[in-house]
């Protein structure tokens, strides 16, 4: 019998294509997973991976195997669905993209608890890519993120459309004004948002400007973005919804970037569980009043 961990190390390495994102995903050093994956290979008597210079590329053996490693882990997942149904019917498991501000998931988590239906929530917080993932895999009901166009199998729900502005101190010289350019910030020192959906296009926006940011911070913190703004230390780009006492928002001219928030949907229409959930009916009662 194969140990699970061993088809985790051998999917993660088939799907990113190297060892040293395999070795991320699955939370393990690289050496840890190269291990795995050999053992793997003697327990099999064969060969799963050709090693080159780009990557790392399935053998004929490894496309075969590949297709059995899937069937497993989505077997083993449903198993995992079924008795977490068993024990607490009632859970809705959810993903929070990290970028939703914690104010707004704290109000509507306090709301939730009021409305005491006995639903039992499990908040999964993560960025984009590992929402998603957790979707494909069956591992979320349903994912509050960032909609795209390629999100058609999953029911997409559009709730909101956020624009990208500049997050600026309430003191600050352009906090009044209606829109601000890119070089009039030139001199401003910014708090970078490493974790931001819309990084490689705000990086070219100011680029192709003449624009090279100076730092006050980089973080995957969206409040300590907020913190340093609100001590007048610097300045940010951020969506609208982080909108709050002490900073002002102003659109930058000729950037009209916008993200679309909303819900993502595991399984079939008409058995989706989240779509009747209190919870899920809160996230969409509070876009539809903001």
């Amino acid at each position: 019998m194969i140990d699970q961990y061993l088809l985790r190390y051998f999917l993660a390495v088939a799907e990113t294509g190297t060892f040293s994102r395999a070795a991320q995903r699955v939370s393990v050093t690289q050496p840890t997973l190269s291990s795995g994956i050999a053992k793997l290979e003697r327990e099999l008597g064969a060969r799963l991976f050709d090693r080159t210079r780009q990557g790392v590329a399935l053998t004929p053996a490894g496309s075969r195997f590949l297709v059995r490693a899937r069937r497993i882990a989505a077997e083993y997942e449903h198993a995992l669905v079924e008795l977490s149904e068993v024990s607490d019917p009632a859970l809705l498991r959810i993903g929070v993209l990290s970028t939703i501000p914690s104010a707004v998931v704290e109000k509507l988590v306090a709301q939730h608890r009021a409305l005491g239906t006995g639903e039992a929530l499990e908040l999964i917080d993560g960025s984009e890519r590992e929402i998603g993932e957790r979707l494909e895999r069956g591992r979320l009901d349903v994912a509050w993120t960032v909609i795209r166009p390629h999100h058609d199998r999953h029911q997409p729900e559009v709730l909101a459309r956020e624009r990208y502005m500049m997050v600026l101190p309430a003191d600050h010289r352009f906090a009044g004004a209606d829109m601000v350019t890119a070089e009039q910030l030139a001199r401003d020192r910014m708090a970078l948002r490493r974790h931001c959906e819309a990084l490689p296009e705000i990086n070219r926006f100011f680029i192709a400007r003449g624009v090279r940011p100076r730092f006050v911070v980089k973080t995957t913190s969206d409040e300590r973005v907020l913190a340093v703004v609100r001590s007048g230390a610097g300045v940010g780009m951020m969506p609208e919804c982080f909108a709050g006492p002490g900073l002002a928002f102003v659109p930058v001219r000729d950037f009209g970037l916008t993200r679309e928030i909303g819900l993502l949907h595991a399984g079939e229409p008409h058995v989706a569980p989240a779509r009747a959930s209190p919870f899920v009916a809160l996230v969409r009662q509070h876009y539809a009043v903001g």
